[in-house]
């Protein structure tokens, strides 16, 4: 039940604020490899253990990955329709 609940208000929030929110999901990288950051450094944070099979770079390697994402392969704008 929450699931459809969030779901149904991820997708009303996304038709309001971005039309096509689904295409720019699939072209954001940077924020992939920001959330692959922030669960990488939990993990290291939260269980002990992992921190023996991940290294400890790995949150600063993703973060430098999404910089580099953001500023190099993802386009700077949007065209406009109105041009």
């Amino acid at each position: 039940m929450l699931r459809t609940l969030f779901s149904g208000a991820r997708d009303a929030v996304a038709r309001v604020l971005i039309p096509d929110a689904a295409a720019v999901y699939k072209k954001a990288w940077s924020l992939r490899l920001i959330e692959l950051a922030a669960a990488a450094d939990v993990i290291l944070n939260v269980v002990p253990v992992v921190s023996d099979y991940l290294p400890w770079w790995l949150t600063l390697a993703l973060l430098g990955g999404a910089w580099v994402a953001r500023l190099l392969i993802q386009n700077k704008e949007a065209p406009v329709a109105d041009q």
